[in-house]
């Protein structure tokens, strides 16, 4: 009876290990696709060698027919690269604040167009401490250059609740959901209004307070490093806006 019982745990092993080999082809098989898409801005493209989606898409774990929070998007390069991959069964929540509509609103717009592209998007234009989204609803939450934005003090009545916002994430994520985060590295040490002053932030300081809201750190990639980065200064000062980033992955243990 034994060696039966180990016999079916080993087969039911296999079967999960074909099954999650099988999932991870079609996620990478989703986003070669979704990069290569022809109706994709050329300003995109253009930036797509600095900042390697795909990689750091794999890295995330991004699948087709799931539920994707992109936060602070701006823009929406990745908003974008998301909305294809994961599909006409998924759908991409594009949030930004007033700060960055305030930069980015005009060209966010130019890219949803009439609403005929992206449609399977949602946009939501509100303050982070105000996000409200249903209880393990998302799949996916990114984070691209922004977290620094947290300690970015436009006016007091904008000031980021950050152990709020985690445990909104935490709510939001589903369990063993991903938390990507992406970010302009601050010299080691750095207090965290370098944010506000440099637009920077420690990766320290990001891991402290994601363990401190009940995140586990899952990985880090270094493909974003830049060795000649000049830490000490503005991201806007560094040339070809080649800054040092690092690359964090949490999950949502629950």
């Amino acid at each position: 009876m034994k060696i039966l019982s180990i016999r079916i745990l080993l087969l039911t092993a296999s079967i999960l290990v074909v099954t999650t080999v099988k999932a991870n082809a079609l996620s990478e098989q989703a986003i070669e696709s979704a990069l290569d898409y022809k109706k994709r801005p050329l300003a995109d493209f253009m930036k797509d060698n600095n900042r390697k989606p795909k990689k750091i898409l794999t890295f995330f774990n991004v699948a087709p027919e799931t539920v994707v929070l992109d936060v602070l998007a701006g823009s929406g390069y990745y908003s974008e690269i998301l909305s294809a991959v994961v599909g006409v069964n998924g759908k991409v929540i594009i949030h930004n604040d007033k700060h960055f509509l305030k930069y980015y609103g005009e060209k966010l717009a130019e890219r949803l167009g009439d609403g005929n592209r992206l449609s399977n998007v949602k946009r939501m234009d509100i303050s982070l401490n105000n996000l409200e989204l249903e209880e393990n609803s998302i799949d996916t939450i990114i984070l691209a250059l922004g977290y620094h934005d947290f300690y970015y003090v436009m006016n007091e009545s904008e000031k980021i609740d950050v152990i709020k916002v985690l445990a909104k994430f935490r709510k939001f994520l589903k369990p063993n959901g991903v938390i990507g985060i992406i970010d302009h590295e601050a010299i080691k040490g750095a207090p965290n209004n370098v944010g506000n002053t440099l637009h920077r932030i420690d990766p320290q300081i990001v891991k402290s307070e994601m363990a401190d809201a009940g995140f586990i750190l899952d990985g880090e990639l270094d493909i974003l490093k830049n060795t000649t980065d000049d830490k000490s200064k503005k991201i806007w000062d560094i040339p070809n806006s080649k800054t040092s980033r690092f690359v964090l992955r949490f999950k949502n243990i629950k």
